[in-house]
């Protein structure tokens, strides 16, 4: 496969990996990110890689690190999906552990 080829398919994960955590907040926070800005701002924002949701304050500290790991600026640092879904299980696994603790 062309060099160039595979290089944009790369990116081309990293942006939906990138996609993935804005899914992740809009699951947190049950909003649409962005909705009070102007459209042009938005593009801008998109284009320039400096646009992202602010994370509620109370957020669990691994859906932070998730999300903020999915939002890198550099997308050659963004986890694939594997890591993703190995992150999501470790999380998952801690949560019913926690759940099953007496008070």
């Amino acid at each position: 496969m062309e060099h160039k080829v595979m290089h944009v398919e790369h990116n081309s994960h990293k942006v939906d990996v990138f996609s993935f955590g804005i899914v992740l907040w809009e699951i947190l926070t049950r909003e649409e990110p962005y909705a009070n800005m102007h459209y042009g701002a938005i593009i801008g924002g998109i284009v320039n890689n400096t646009l992202r949701p602010t994370i509620p304050s109370d957020c669990d500290p691994d859906w932070r690190r998730l999300m903020e790991q999915c939002w890198a600026p550099d997308p050659a640092v963004r986890p694939s999906f594997t890591e993703i879904t190995n992150q999501l299980r470790v999380m998952s696994s801690a949560h019913k552990a926690n759940a099953h603790k007496p008070s």
